[in-house]
């Protein structure tokens, strides 16, 4: 029987990464600050807040970027929904509320 390939973690939360990353560069251009502003109200190097704001998500984990949100005055709700199928892999997903 083949080998079951295992996913990379990295790979499997790249998707809500992302759409985190996308709401932080939305709610900085919403509230019109700069990358300098930015790095300072969420603590950290303009360097890093400008790769953010040029999509290089990869270097973001989504507990840091949910501290960005937050600090940014986001409200971040995470919700666990167990499967009733045993060995059902499961999924990870961000949803937005305007």
């Amino acid at each position: 029987m083949p080998k079951r390939r295992r996913r990379s973690p990295l790979k499997s939360d790249a998707l809500p990464r992302a759409a985190l990353g996308k709401e932080v560069k939305r709610q900085v251009r919403r509230l019109g600050l700069t990358q300098a502003m930015t790095a300072k109200l969420v603590d950290d190097a303009t360097t890093q807040i400008n790769r953010l704001m040029n999509d290089h998500i990869e270097e973001f984990s989504a507990d840091r970027l949910v501290k960005f949100l937050l600090r940014l005055g986001s409200d971040v709700t995470v919700e666990i929904r167990h499967s009733r199928k045993l060995g059902r892999r499961g999924k990870a997903s961000v949803r937005v509320g305007r």
